[in-house]
């Protein structure tokens, strides 16, 4: 659409229009929610007359749900066992990450002086508390011998040819190694871990507020964000317990 000089203004009609050409295109809903509502921004800019709040619900797309993927506990374990083969820091970063629900950006603050063994400090990203971590064995014997074969003096944890790991090279690592083991799967990247190992967590009876602990996270609002439940796991759950239908 265009609008040439001030003398052409499209009516609310085109607009609808517009919106309706969009989804006879099967473009997504966050799509045409996204055109919409700089549509809605460039009338008002305008000063354009625009539809009542009840009339805009009528036409405004819906977003999409957000698509949250997530590793089921299996999935890590299967996970873990296929990466005995890597190097000691490949390891050690795929099993910080099936551990503990940790981001990206913690992984690459992490520094040397963060690891004493068996605890591993992890400044916690967004606000979060620092968090302490205590690592198993075989995590803590991986860390130790990728430590001691470094002769960089780098204060980073966890280094490339260039320096301290950066976010989106620890993305494509784990993505690399997925990959490479058979386990990959399309836009499950490490938030996907961190999704499945808060969910695996509260499965086998953490509290929120254990979780919170754990993941260093503000508010439960955020673990709950976090907790993945499969469609009918609550109503199974309910039909055991329920004071009035358990046998």
């Amino acid at each position: 659409m265009h609008v040439i000089g001030s003398k052409k203004r499209y009516d609310l009609k085109d607009i609808e229009a517009y919106m309706g050409h969009l989804e006879e295109k099967k473009s997504s809903n966050t799509y045409r929610h996204f055109c919409f509502t700089v549509l809605k921004t460039f009338y008002g800019c305008f000063g354009w007359g625009w539809w009542s709040r009840q009339e805009e619900r009528r036409i405004k797309p819906k977003l999409d749900e957000p698509k949250m993927p997530y590793y089921k506990e299996k999935e890590m374990r299967g996970i873990l066992e296929s990466i005995a083969s890597r190097t000691p820091m490949e390891r050690a970063i795929i099993r910080i990450i099936c551990l503990r629900p940790t981001r990206r950006i913690e992984l690459h603050r992490l520094n040397r002086e963060d690891y004493a063994k068996p605890l591993l400090r992890i400044k916690t990203a967004k606000g979060g508390i620092a968090t302490t971590l205590t690592l198993d064995n075989l995590t803590c014997n991986l860390l130790d011998q990728y430590l001691s074969e470094r002769e960089d003096k780098d204060p980073a944890l966890f280094v490339t040819s260039i320096g301290r790991i950066q976010p989106t090279t620890l993305s494509m690592l784990v993505k690399k190694i997925l990959v490479e083991v058979g386990a990959y799967k399309k836009g499950y990247g490490i938030h996907a871990f961190r999704r499945g190992i808060t969910t695996a967590l509260y499965k086998v009876g953490l509290s929120e507020r254990e979780l919170l602990e754990y993941g260093g996270w503000r508010t439960a609002q955020m673990v709950n964000h976090y907790i993945r439940l499969e469609p009918g796991e609550v109503d199974s759950k309910v039909k055991n317990i329920h004071p009035l239908i358990r046998r």
